[in-house]
């Protein structure tokens, strides 16, 4: 006879049997692990203007006019120019990106001369994730800081440990850099707040209790008939 205690009990021994088949084959066919990233040191220090995908530019060659020519940076971070084809823009200052245009027409033109004049920049906006209500892009009005930055995308969820929330930068040199703030206690009048830059990251984690709600949501709630409320009434008021 199939009893309601048999049919928790085979699918709870259902959940954890699967758990420990896919823990085995895991451990047999192991993937790789991906690499750390080295973050840089943070540092303030405002850094020249960077070119982005979406950016508009003059390209100015007086020594030869023909070659001048207005143009933006690709999705794929790339401008094309007269002769020489593509050269990578995205992520470079205006006198770096100059000097290698300049570089790449020494061959062709002598002593050339190049000017480049940015014009129209493509939105400006940084990242929210993590446990914000609405992730996703936010866009920049004018100067923005962690917290407004998290209010915009909806603010806090119920899991969110905002006294430790993430940002992540590119630096001078391209590479990563990582600081940790506190976004809450300026919201009890302490604290400073911390001014982001165009495509900044923001992550907001999740504090224990949250990550202890994730493991019942999946591991117990989306296996056990009827979800733990029914699991744990039928441990105290079932019978044999």
């Amino acid at each position: 006879m199939v009893t309601r205690r048999s049919l928790l009990t085979a699918g709870f021994g259902l959940a954890l049997g699967g758990g420990l088949i896919a823990s085995t084959a895991g451990a047999k066919e192991k993937m790789p692990e991906a690499p750390l990233i080295g973050f840089a040191r943070w540092t303030d220090d405002e850094p020249l203007y960077l070119l982005y995908p979406g950016d508009k530019l003059e390209v100015s060659i007086p020594g030869a006019p023909e070659l001048s020519r207005q143009t933006q940076v690709g999705p794929d971070g790339r401008i094309t120019l007269g002769l020489i084809g593509q050269v990578m823009a995205a992520y470079k200052s205006i006198p770096q990106l100059q000097t290698e245009i300049a570089r790449a027409y020494g061959g062709i033109l002598r002593d050339p001369q190049v000017t480049v004049y940015p014009g129209d920049t493509a939105p400006m906006r940084v990242l929210v994730g993590g446990e914000v209500r609405n992730p996703g892009w936010v866009d920049m009005l004018g100067d923005m800081d962690a917290l407004q930055a998290t209010m915009a995308a909806g603010g806090f969820t119920h899991g969110a440990k905002g006294h430790q929330v993430l940002i992540i930068r590119r630096g001078r040199d391209g590479q990563a850099m990582q600081r940790v703030v506190d976004v809450q206690n300026p919201l009890k009048g302490k604290g400073q707040l911390v001014a982001l830059r165009r495509f900044d990251i923001v992550y907001v984690p999740r504090t224990n209790v949250a990550e202890a709600g994730v493991f019942m949501e999946q591991w117990v709630n989306n296996l056990i008939p009827g979800g733990i409320m029914n699991y744990f009434t039928y441990k105290t008021f079932g019978s044999n």
